[in-house]
């Protein structure tokens, strides 16, 4: 087989073809002008850009509450704490039936905040935002094609849309989401079946505007076990986004879904429903199954991406890691599998020098010993 070009050896893998080789990847890499966190992580992103597999997201503007009054009745601001390490970032969103409140505190140091009031308390605030008149935000490819043109043979581009089932969670909790899913399915229902719908026909514009590559959205970690049950899962995300995924495979595109977590009681349904690669399979113990149990689980039908854990740069020994990238791309030998970390490469905001030494092992190494494999 002749050695493929970067964006070749992705699209295969998507096209449920054996690439040349295993990809490699850093999720969150694109390009060499993207702001980092910390200036330590400037060498790890260009490195990156220069050797590693890339895919990066753009999309058309959409909100799957309000459309395109979505600038006029979501408002933000923020108010101080009692500590200068944090602040509240208040939304309130108009509705024609009432107000919405929603309060996240937030980080001054760029570390992860957390959500103090959610948006929707009780079955009746579901009721409110279902009753805001909606219109989307008329199209744009724009973005997509800049990127498409940008990442040229290094990578591919992936159309990002929301997802019903995570658009309605991230504003209730998982509490209240899975005691609301005993008490109040038939609302929760109504609301992810409409957002579903207005993904589809965003997703559908799409198509029709040319867009027929990858399609990827996140969130479908939020509705399975323990958090949900796999019956949730069936109802929640396997029904609501199949239609889609049979619109973009019509339409000659695929699929990359995001779902953190332990796949074992799930891994078959998003190869059922169509998924063309599913990230980030995560080892044990934030995972239930290894990568080799991964693909004996799916063979051929579906890509696989992941299998190292963001944690292990932080605190893992050169050894060790270089010990799991080889055994990872070894599982992945003649597969469609994209090596990836759990997530993104600026998760510390205060990076040790090991850490960063072991990014760019994981980007050396990594590639090495995949080009190894090259047939």
């Amino acid at each position: 087989m002749a050695r493929m070009t970067r964006r070749e050896r992705l699209t295969a893998i998507f096209k449920g073809e054996i690439p040349d080789r295993p990809a490699v990847k850093v999720w969150g890499s694109g390009s060499k002008t993207d702001s980092c966190i910390h200036p330590a992580f400037e060498p790890v992103r260009d490195l990156a850009v220069d050797k590693t597999d890339l895919m990066r997201h753009a999309g058309s503007p959409f909100s799957i509450y309000c459309g395109k009054q979505a600038g006029e009745l979501i408002k933000s601001h923020t108010e101080p704490t009692d500590s200068p390490d944090w602040i509240h970032q208040i939304t309130t969103y108009q509705t024609p039936v009432g107000e919405l409140l929603q309060v996240f505190r937030a980080s001054t140091k760029k570390r992860p905040g957390y959500m103090e009031e959610y948006l929707l308390k009780e079955p009746d605030d579901v009721k409110k935002l279902l009753s805001i008149p909606y219109e989307p935000y008329p199209f744009s490819a724009d973005a997509y094609r800049h990127v498409d043109a940008e990442v040229g043979d290094a990578g591919i581009p992936v159309f990002s849309l929301d997802h019903a089932m995570y658009g309605l969670q991230r504003l209730i909790g998982s509490e209240n989401f899975a005691l609301w899913s005993l008490e109040e399915e038939e609302l929760l229902m109504e609301a992810m079946q409409t957002f579903s719908d207005r993904i589809l026909d965003h997703a559908r514009t799409a198509v029709e505007a040319g867009i027929r590559d990858v399609y990827g959205w996140v969130g479908p970690e939020l509705c399975i076990p323990p958090l949900m049950s796999p019956t949730a899962f069936d109802k929640y995300v396997f029904d609501l986004d199949k239609p889609l995924i049979d619109l973009v495979h019509e339409a000659g595109g695929n699929i990359w879904v995001h779902c953190h977590g332990r796949m074992g009681p799930v891994i078959q349904r998003f190869a059922a429903m169509g998924v063309d690669v599913l990230n980030p399979i995560e080892p044990p113990p934030m995972g239930d199954i290894t990568m080799e149990e991964a693909f004996a689980t799916v063979g051929d039908s579906m890509g696989l991406e992941g299998n190292i854990e963001t944690h292990d740069f932080m605190v893992t020994d050169t050894a060790d890691l270089t010990a799991k990238i080889h055994a990872t791309l070894d599982a992945g030998r003649g597969k469609r599998l994209i090596l990836c970390p759990s997530s993104g490469y600026m998760e510390n905001v205060e990076p040790s020098a090991q850490e960063i030494e072991n990014w760019l092992l994981y980007i050396d190494e990594g590639v090495r010993y995949a080009e190894t494999m090259a047939n």
